[in-house]
């Protein structure tokens, strides 16, 4: 049983005529009467009874009618609604943002990309880069924005990566603090500096050490907290010299602290990611496009 083989029971249903139904159909009227002694020797019961100049419909064939036009209207709906998706009118994009999307003004892109595909939804998952990387290859995401590096996503054979931008770390001084008055400040700076470390699992945690050891040094260190406001609260206090990226510094810095290069160029590094496979998908290949083409500033 196919399903143009339903339509042509409704049309015959309706037409009350093979002759007829056939017109409508644009088809011959022996190719139109064969696909229904075929679907009726398929169902092993006869749908029509055959009168001279028209045909009407057994009671097998009333039931039949009316499963059919469920199924038929069924399809349709099917069918539109898989043409909106190629269209980009319709479907939903999950998509996976960092704690600091915000300060990044990744959600901008969100903004102006439904603005222009308004059918389109959004499910957004705010989380850290390696939980967004793991819900993105068990497909509970379709794309991301993390933090991360190419040596990292080079390994990952199945992702497709952009890199969107590079956010230097800088540091957190207290005007009251002699550094703060420096155009940068150097490692050897911060050796007799109270220091806030970012938390033991942060990857700027890692690099950051290595840099002191770089320089052998041993930080003096008054708390661990990847909390962005805390450090910048506890830098503008001077009761120690504070790290975060220069979007965050920006957008939370206040008149007690100012905001100082690093000598050693420690990056933070945005990427857009999404699975391979997922570039098949229109709205997947459409917001990708989008973000590829993005004046991030």
């Amino acid at each position: 049983m196919q399903i143009h083989q339903l339509r042509y029971v409704l049309a015959v249903a309706e037409n009350k005529s093979f002759s007829a139904a056939a017109k409508k159909l644009f088809l011959a009227q022996p190719s139109l009467s064969q696909q229904i002694i075929n679907l009726e020797k398929e169902l092993g019961i006869a749908l029509f009874v055959r009168h001279p100049k028209s045909v009407t419909l057994t009671d097998a064939g009333e039931q039949f009618l009316k499963s059919a036009q469920r199924i038929v209207n069924e399809v349709d709906q099917l069918s539109d609604l898989m043409q909106k998706h190629s269209q980009l009118q319709n479907g939903t994009l999950r998509i996976g943002l960092l704690w600091v999307a915000n300060y990044l003004n990744l959600s901008h892109i969100l903004t102006d990309y439904h603005r222009i595909y308004p059918g389109i939804s959004y499910s957004l998952t705010v989380d850290g880069s390696n939980t967004l990387l793991q819900m993105l290859d068990s497909r509970s995401i379709n794309a991301a924005f993390v933090i991360s590096s190419e040596a990292a996503l080079q390994h990952k054979e199945d992702i497709f990566s952009h890199r969107i931008m590079d956010d230097r770390y800088v540091a957190i001084v207290s005007r009251q603090n002699p550094l703060s008055g420096q155009p940068s400040i150097s490692m050897q700076d911060l050796q007799s500096e109270n220091i806030i470390m970012p938390a033991k699992e942060s990857a700027f945690r890692k690099e950051l050490e290595q840099v002191f050891d770089q320089h052998y040094i041993a930080p003096r260190i008054l708390c661990e907290t990847s909390q962005s406001d805390i450090v910048m609260q506890l830098a503008s206090q001077n009761l120690a010299i504070g790290f975060a990226s220069n979007s965050i510094a920006q957008a939370l810095k206040t008149e007690d602290c100012r905001i100082v290069p690093l000598e050693d160029v420690l990056l933070r590094t945005i990427y857009y990611v999404t699975l391979k496979e997922l570039l098949d998908y229109p709205a997947i290949r459409s917001f990708t496009d989008f973000v590829i083409q993005y004046p991030f500033s």
